[in-house]
């Protein structure tokens, strides 16, 4: 009977071999032929390996390449579907090629738009190793420098911190200053604290927050006195998320401001930290009538509601305004959408943006 048993399992381990050794085999045609240019023997090779192997991951892999080969990100994915059918589960890597490609055929476009844009930031954020490559030969353009400091590079974030002695709109200098995290980056802010401009002392102060360095307090505290509303609740907000409560009295007060406004720009700040009289403010704005405030009061419940935050978003994808409709695919992706099956399909959607969107979030979630 022992023998019978240990017959019967080398029998079983041959047959597996023999079975792997075989789609190796086929796998190793196909992957040669598609390297060459031979999409016919290519395809041709795909489909066998399919049907010989259909829960195979690698014959898959090599079946969502032709596609791609042959009709781009689109056609990768319409390959990939068929393939899933039924399936519960996603084959992540997979999946996280077509988001890839679909993100460099954005990115290589020759308009230059807000999609494009997002493709690049997202292979940057990514580590992908052929845009670092073009960027590490020299930015050529100025959203090139944001993108390239938004990786911690030295170089672009003194370029950036040299920009703000001549660019005429310092907003999106800073904003990317706060993206590098940087302490290069925080020196320069600081200095912009006594600007003239109190949009630019307030945009500084944010940015000092985001980025994240304690001795900043010492410089922000000051501002919670500024003649400006803006400019003390920029610092509030910064000296908060620093882990100084100076600017707590204030935010607790706006929370129960009669504009909803102010309500939710108290609430966003006040979200850094779990738990507290937040929560229940952004709830309750979810049925506010604007609609602006109601986006940003469901992304703030998201991590602890996703239901009702779903719900709300769904309603004003539907807007009339283009604008709410743009920040409410951008919600639904990067705070909501925690499954492929989700971001799959809004990775079909009409709307580039939506689609560049859903491909980082599906790199976001495979790393």
């Amino acid at each position: 009977m022992v023998l019978a048993v240990t017959l019967t399992s080398v029998a079983s381990a041959q047959s597996r071999a023999a079975s792997t050794a075989g789609l190796n085999a086929v796998l190793a045609r196909g992957w040669t032929a598609l390297a060459s240019g031979d999409m016919n023997t290519a395809a041709a090779t795909a489909q066998a390996a399919m049907a010989e192997y259909p829960h195979s991951v690698a014959a898959l892999a090599l079946a969502v390449e032709v596609a791609i080969a042959r009709g781009g990100a689109p056609g990768g994915l319409d390959a990939y579907e068929r393939w899933l059918g039924n399936r519960r589960l996603d084959a992540a890597h997979v999946l996280r090629r077509i988001a890839t490609v679909h993100l460099h055929e954005i990115a290589r476009r020759r308009e230059a738009g807000a999609a494009q844009v997002e493709a690049l930031k997202f292979l940057v954020e990514d580590g992908d190793p052929e845009i670092l490559a073009r960027l590490a030969g020299g930015p050529a353009s100025p959203l090139e420098v944001q993108l390239l400091a938004s990786t911690g590079d030295e170089r672009a974030v003194q370029a950036l911190v040299q920009q703000l002695h001549t660019a005429p709109n310092k907003s999106a200098t800073i904003d990317a200053l706060a993206e590098s995290r940087s302490p290069q980056a925080a020196a320069a802010l600081v200095r912009l604290l006594s600007d003239t401009h109190d949009e630019i002392r307030a945009s500084a102060a944010e940015a000092l927050g985001e980025v994240g360095v304690p001795e900043a307090i010492a410089y922000l505290t000051p501002l919670l006195q500024d003649e400006r509303f803006p400019v003390r609740l920029a610092a509030a907000k910064a000296l908060y998320r620093l882990g100084d409560d100076s600017g707590l009295g204030l935010l607790e007060s706006l929370l129960l401001s009669e504009h909803s406004a102010f309500r939710i720009a108290a609430a966003e700040a006040l979200s850094v930290r779990p738990g507290g009289a937040w929560q229940a403010v952004a709830r309750e704005l979810t049925a506010d009538p604007d609609e602006m405030v109601r986006l940003k009061a469901a992304e703030l419940l998201a991590p602890y509601d996703r239901d009702l935050a779903r719900q709300v978003v769904d309603g004003l994808r539907q807007s009339e305004n283009p604008a709410v409709r743009e920040e409410a695919g951008r919600v639904i992706t990067e705070r909501i959408a925690a499954d492929f099956a989700t971001l799959r399909h809004l990775l079909r959607d009409r709307d580039p943006l939506t689609g560049v969107r859903a491909a980082g979030r599906i790199l976001e979630l495979t790393r």
